[in-house]
């Protein structure tokens, strides 16, 4: 499939932020479009992007309907959803993206925001994973946020990690795609995220039992979608924690027993999820991944 990369950033040019999934529970938005209006960017709020219905950021008619004008909207650059949470998911099988089609634009996120990554990766549109203006001014975040402008404007990212005794050496060239671990056995089975095949997969997770991350991992192995990939990549595993039924091992050795048999290069402890260095990825777009006995590189090609 022929990748679209819709254009980078310009000063001057509008973007969206809106409440697709869960509302913020803080003010620290505002310091996020602080920072978009401080990279020379037009920022724009969606008419219903601090509404509440319960733990959503309003109705579904309404989060669909920011959505869509957005995404329909050929002045508007790219969307920032203010936060993740819950509630993507519930939107896609009803979007249109024909206007989006016609003016491809950047989405940029992570958590529940999967779902959205992965419906535009099924659609051949580049996007990025990466921070929310939520948390854009968190405390370590500093770098995550300057390379998150280098990715928007300049299309470049280049992010070193250190080595990770579990890490498996190699090299890959690829396509990167995945995200949030719920969400991506949420996905499995749908037109979402049909094949991984040939790509780097990310995955990430917070707050789930080890147990569960267990039986995701299992989904995903059964799936078949750790058969045929060119690499893995593995951020963090926030507050994943054992459970009154334990499973005896951390997050990353329960991938490393999911993905024994495979050849391809596996890099554990990538700066990028629930974490303050959440640092951007450019899903869509080749990527080399280097993994060496000095640690992880990550380069646009």
């Amino acid at each position: 499939m022929t990748r679209i990369i819709p254009p980078y950033l310009q000063p001057g040019d509008e973007v969206a932020i809106l409440s697709p999934a869960s509302f913020p529970p803080t003010d620290n938005w505002k310091m996020g479009v602080k920072v978009l209006e401080n990279w020379g960017l037009k920022v724009r709020t969606a008419p219903n992007y601090l509404s509440r219905h319960f733990g959503l950021g309003g109705t579904d008619v309404e989060r669909l309907a920011d959505l869509q004008q957005m995404l329909d909207d050929p002045s508007i650059k790219a969307i920032f959803p203010i936060r993740g949470g819950y509630g993507v998911s519930r939107l896609l099988d009803s979007l249109d993206f024909s206007g989006f089609i016609s003016s491809p634009k950047w989405v940029v996120g992570f958590s529940d925001i999967t779902a959205l990554l992965c419906e535009l990766d099924s659609k051949g549109f580049a996007s990025i994973h990466g921070p929310m203006p939520h948390n854009f001014c968190q405390k370590g975040g500093e770098s995550a946020l300057q390379n998150l402008y280098t990715a928007l404007f300049e299309g470049v990212v280049s992010v070193a990690a250190p080595s990770n005794p579990l890490n498996r050496l190699g090299e890959a060239s690829a396509e990167i795609i995945g995200g949030n671990l719920s969400l991506l056995s949420h996905l499995v089975g749908s037109r979402s995220f049909a094949s991984t095949e040939g790509k780097i997969l990310f995955i990430e997770e917070i707050g789930e039992r080890l147990y569960h991350v267990d039986r995701m991992l299992l989904q995903l192995k059964r799936a078949g979608l750790f058969q045929n990939l060119a690499g893995l990549l593995l951020g963090g595993f926030t507050d994943c924690n054992e459970a009154s039924l334990s499973i005896g091992k951390t997050a990353f050795e329960l991938v490393a027993e999911h993905t024994s048999g495979t050849s391809y290069p596996i890099a554990f402890d990538f700066p990028a999820g629930h974490i303050p260095n959440n640092q951007p990825l450019l899903f869509g777009v080749k990527t080399k991944m280097l993994v060496n006995a000095q640690g992880i590189q990550l380069t646009d090609i």
